[in-house]
């Protein structure tokens, strides 16, 4: 292993586990569904990156010429470990646009595991065969972006637009990478057909896929910021009541959910007040109702919700937003 390699390994390590950790940290805050589904992924990568010293410590200890059945039982692993978080982050797609359709959720992950298998199987030496077998990840990647942005071309609702626009960018840049990442399996598979390449003081391996690292780099960058704006917001025990970035997020969240439960106008302000955590005769107050009404209102957001109280009905709204 070159230097460059192990020193970027530990690097990707690092990151894997730090954005796991303050993933999970925001499930156990939020109980947001995207957040638990995000520390899943990273803690795949962190063992499909693992594995690379995994490698090393084996060709010292058995020699450089690895058996046969344990470079097959390295790319299942490699299977599994792509399997597990390319699957993570489409379920956390999936959970953020309000994908429910469970054959849309499971069906590419189902399909992702048959082509590589397939593929780890019949590929034996030939270079080509390997290179598709590593490039279903890609293929996988590309499938996330193309939905997410159909899904954002369909939708008519405005709210819902503005909500995903807010992630064009990070898309584009992500698509970006993931063209450099099947360009650099072509350099190593496809026209140099070897397995390392110097350039100036530094070995580069076909071991590791670099634009990959750097692609899932810039994914754990994104996740963070969004596992701590969602810390941010459930730091204040009222985040709904202030002008502040905080309350710009929310009163989107909240718009948001209103629209997938079909609220009316008049049951989205009042959900608005129960997640300020007021009563029914303090709604009634501020929104010059008689407490009856309210409590109408309440009624019915609480059954198009599905959720026998209001602490079910909050708990559902910051997990799923």
């Amino acid at each position: 292993m070159g230097i460059f390699l192990f020193y970027e390994t530990l690097l990707v390590i690092l990151v894997s586990v730090l954005t796991a950790a303050v993933c999970l940290s925001s499930y156990l805050v939020t109980h947001r569904k995207t957040m638990f589904y995000a520390c899943v992924g990273f803690l795949f990568y962190f063992g499909d990156v693992v594995s690379v010293l995994q490698d090393d410590y084996v060709s010292r200890s058995l020699g450089p010429d690895l058996s046969p059945e344990y470079v097959f039982l390295r790319s299942v692993f490699t299977l599994i470990t792509g399997a597990g978080f390319l699957g993570a982050f489409w379920l956390m797609v999936c959970e953020y646009i309000g994908e429910r359709n469970r054959t849309v959720r499971t069906a590419p992950i189902v399909a992702f595991v048959v082509a590589s298998l397939l593929l780890l199987v019949i590929s034996g030496e030939s270079k080509a065969l390997r290179f598709c077998y590593y490039n279903c990840r890609a293929c996988f990647m590309f499938w996330i972006l193309l939905y997410g942005g159909v899904h954002y071309l369909r939708t008519r609702d405005e709210v819902e637009r503005q909500r995903l626009a807010r992630y064009l960018p990070h898309c584009v840049a992500l698509g970006l990478l993931g063209l450099l990442m099947v360009f650099e399996d072509v350099m190593f598979f496809l026209v140099l057909a070897t397995d390392t390449v110097t350039v100036g003081p530094l070995t580069l391996s076909a071991e590791r896929n670099y634009f990959e690292n750097l692609l899932m780099v810039c994914c754990a960058a994104m996740t963070c910021l969004f596992a701590l704006r969602q810390l941010d917001i459930h730091s204040h025990t009222s985040p709904v009541v202030d002008d502040s970035q905080r309350y710009r997020q929310t009163a989107e969240d909240l718009l948001v959910y209103a629209k997938r439960h079909q609220l009316t106008a008049r049951e989205q302000e009042v959900l608005d007040y129960i997640l300020r955590d007021q009563d029914n005769q303090n709604i009634a107050s501020a929104m010059s109702l008689a407490p009856s009404t309210v409590k109408v209102h309440v009624h019915n957001i609480l059954q198009k919700t599905g959720h026998a109280n209001r602490q079910e009905l909050i708990q559902d709204f910051w997990k799923t937003v």
